[in-house]
């Protein structure tokens, strides 16, 4: 902490001392050293507030669950290894492989209210931040410049906001794990820690705390000599600027930490970009062609953490980030675009070799040794305890590979720990609405690991048999198990082309509409599998949008208004890389007697959506009208409404409204994406300062 602070007096101390020298204000001592160097700055403070107009709390968070207030009946059942009419028990009770899940009910149920340990949460803000950003450039000749552009985030934190340590008392509480990062699952939440699996910091040039976060988007040398420029340093690719859409801006990941992407529509993804250490290099060709390139080290897209207003991965679950253990922090991303114009005809063609920045999430195994417990706890340790050790041919219902049932579950993927899931109910809900396959998960989770199987956990090949044994482990575990993911990246090749035409026509509203085509293609690209298997899938997606835009005039009395209209397609994946496999289940609630399968309504087809968004200065600019909705075609709608004021002397303030409809039309709101953000209808007001 005293080094991060000393860091962050330096950076100020820095940033102070360009804002001294570029009003003039330098001693004459330092003028002969500065005399050749043409300093400039500028910047800006803003407050930035988002009001909750649902009344609804994240379901994803301990304090929005939505089975917090639901009770809910369990069952247990004797594991089919365990069952002396289907199965051995240490050769004593003869042979047979193991029966069904759900055969023999033991004479123990209960009834649970997830409430009675998690308490909810109640939230009138999404978002409150304090933001102030200086950028400084230095002209140290005619064609080398030095550029630094430093944000700084402060969150009061006056959100009510789950606490583990309430639950420390339930099941030993909860627990990181090997490679897990504590700060992030153990206590209050952190709003913009990022923490891989060896607890270091994967974003250089960057200090985050619980309630705070220091970084440079920019920070480089310029170097430009006639048709070459070069930049060297921490920065941002944008090549794309299209609303909500990516086709050919792949360079950067996203960081979803602050406002998710909730922010105002028509900043494209200006503040989400996350900065990378890299060369670029832009060289005219000629006076129509642009070549753009560049090298980099790999960063990936940051999400929102557990327990935080926009986390978007239920909190049931710990996540552990390998980008150093897997070595991530030294690969390279590295790419290529050329950019033609001819007239009323453009193109473009780019080739980018990257890992993919959302990364995929699989199983892994908790590394947390607590033993089942209570009566069917004791009932499934006492069995295990009697299996034989160190056999010459492993059967799991003869044979034990670990000393008690604790360390078997270490080397499974859950670990006896409140804050999970408790019932049944909230495993197949919650895979549904991730878009996740509840029954294959809970499989994969039992044939990928022996410390599963080991334990008398087996497959399941319905809805029943998995509730019987889902319930059966909650309850042995003493409430609730939670789950570790870990999350990878993969290597991934993307391929775009672009074509754009400015028509000309004599209709005044048809002239100088700019068509814009984009296709982009990526054999072999790696998703999460909707079963969290350690294998992910492999697919090769084509992404395909149109773009129409222009300024049109359409009174005397006011300025031009900006139209913009958008539709893009995918065959593979959604707006935010989840794999359309996982799309169109429900939960318990949705099944009807004798359903064997919780997809009801798989996605069939491509991911589609449209974009349209206008921007209507006043006669004076003293005011902007803005709109930009996203709609999948699915049935979900964002619909974002603003207004911008500018009175002078540097002051703006920006109003819009978020209203956000995962259930505008269709069977099943898990057909679009945009459900996933259902909770987060808000108010968002923007007061800004500019020096």
């Amino acid at each position: 902490m005293k080094i991060r602070n000393k860091i962050i007096k330096s950076i100020s101390c820095y940033v102070a001392l360009c804002a001294v020298i570029s009003s003039g204000k330098v001693l004459a001592s330092d003028e002969s050293w500065f005399e050749e160097i043409d300093f400039s700055y500028n910047g800006f403070v803003r407050a930035e507030s988002a009001v909750s107009t649902s009344g609804v709390e994240n379901p994803n968070n301990q304090g929005g669950n939505t089975f917090n207030d639901q009770t809910i009946s369990r069952q247990a059942y004797l594991p089919p290894a365990l069952n002396p009419t289907s199965a051995p028990l240490n050769g004593l009770l003869g042979s047979g492989a193991p029966g069904a899940w759900g055969t023999t009910p033991l004479p123990f149920s209960d009834t649970i209210r997830r409430g009675d340990f998690i308490k909810d949460t109640d939230n009138d803000f999404n978002y409150t931040v304090l933001r102030a950003e200086v950028e400084f450039t230095a002209a140290i000749t005619y064609e080398l410049r030095f550029i630094a552009r430093i944000r700084a985030m402060f969150d009061p934190e006056i959100y009510d906001s789950f606490d583990a340590n309430d639950v420390a008392n339930f099941q030993g509480g909860i627990q990181g794990g090997p490679g897990v990062s504590g700060k992030l699952y153990e206590g209050t939440p952190s709003y913009f820690d990022y923490v891989a699996d060896q607890g270091g910091n994967p974003n250089p040039l960057e200090w985050a705390g619980s309630n705070y976060q220091i970084y440079f988007p920019t920070f480089l040398f310029e170097y430009a000599s006639g048709d070459l420029a070069l930049r060297l340093g921490n920065q941002q690719i944008a090549w794309g600027q299209a609303i909500f859409f990516r086709v050919f801006d792949t360079p950067n990941g996203l960081d979803l930490r602050r406002h998710s992407l909730l922010d105002r529509g028509l900043e494209e993804f200006s503040d989400k970009r996350v900065p990378m250490l890299s060369l670029r290099a832009t060289y005219q060709v000629s006076n129509n062609v642009l070549a753009d390139g560049y090298i980099g080290r790999f960063q990936p897209t940051v999400f929102g953490n557990p327990n935080t207003p926009y986390n978007i991965i239920p909190t049931q679950f710990n996540i552990a980030d390998t980008y150093e253990s897997g070595n991530y922090d030294e690969k390279l991303s590295a790419g290529f675009r050329l950019k033609g114009d001819y007239g009323q005809w453009g193109w473009q063609a780019s080739y980018v070799s990257k890992y993919g920045t959302e990364g995929t999430f699989a199983w892994r195994k908790s590394g947390i040794n607590k033993p089942l417990s209570g009566d069917i706890g004791n009932l499934i340790n006492n069995a295990y305890d009697s299996k034989a050790e160190n056999c010459a041919v492993y059967d799991p219902a003869a044979c034990r590979l670990y000393s008690d049932s604790g360390e078997a579950l270490a080397n499974s993927p859950f670990s006896a720990s409140p804050g999970g899931v408790y019932t049944a109910d909230e495993w197949f809900k919650y895979a549904a609405e991730a878009r996740l396959d509840a029954i294959g998960g809970l499989n994969a989770a039992i044939e990928e690991f022996d410390g599963s199987t080991d334990i008398y956990a087996s497959s399941n090949a319905d809805v029943g048999q998995s509730v019987a044994q889902l319930n059966t482990f909650f309850m042995a575990a003493g409430g609730s198990l939670r789950g570790t993911l870990e999350r990878r990246y993969h290597r991934e090749d993307d391929f775009a082309v672009g074509v754009s035409y400015v028509n000309e026509s004599e209709n005044n509203f048809l002239n100088q509409l700019i068509f814009n085509v984009e296709v982009q293609y990526t054999p072999n690209r790696s998703y999460t599998s909707p079963t969290l298997s350690q294998q992910a899938i492999e697919d090769d997606e084509y992404t395909v949008a149109l773009v129409v835009d222009k300024w049109h005039r359409f009174f005397k009395e006011l300025p031009g208004t900006y139209l913009v209209f958008q539709a893009l397609t995918k065959n593979k994946s959604d707006l935010v890389g989840r794999h359309l496999s996982g799309y169109g289940r429900v939960g318990l609630e949705g099944l009807s007697d004798g359903d064997t399968s919780t997809v009801k309504n798989e996605k069939k087809g491509n991911a589609n959506y449209i974009v349209f968004g206008f921007l209507q200065p006043t006669d004076n600019k003293i005011f902007e009208i803005e709109l930009a909705t996203l709609v999948d075609l699915d049935g979900g709608i964002l619909f974002q409404p603003g207004i911008r004021w500018n009175p002078g002397k540097g002051l703006t303030v920006e109003a819009f409204y978020n209203h956000i409809d995962g259930s505008l039309w269709g069977d099943n709101p898990n057909s679009n994406v945009i459900s996933s953000l259902d909770f987060a209808d808000e108010a968002s007001l923007r007061v800004t300062y500019q020096f």
